[in-house]
């Protein structure tokens, strides 16, 4: 399971660390009260698609949050 705090709301992009992905990813929301409670699946080859930015220290993938609703 990989923890999120909370999705970047202004664009509605979720950010997952390039090292934590791998085949089938279990996603959660810890911080995010819309979304807490709830854990979502997702695909590597789908995260994958996306570009890399970065958080400030390590690369993510910029997942948009569609793709977890």
């Amino acid at each position: 399971m990989i923890p999120i705090w909370s999705p970047r709301w202004h664009d509605r992009t979720v950010l997952i660390a390039k090292y934590k992905v791998g085949e089938r990813n279990e996603i959660k929301f810890t911080k995010a009260r819309s979304l807490s409670g709830k854990t979502y699946s997702i695909s590597g080859d789908t995260i994958k698609k996306y570009p890399v930015e970065t958080n400030g220290t390590i690369p993510c993938y910029a997942v948009p949050l569609r793709e977890f609703i």
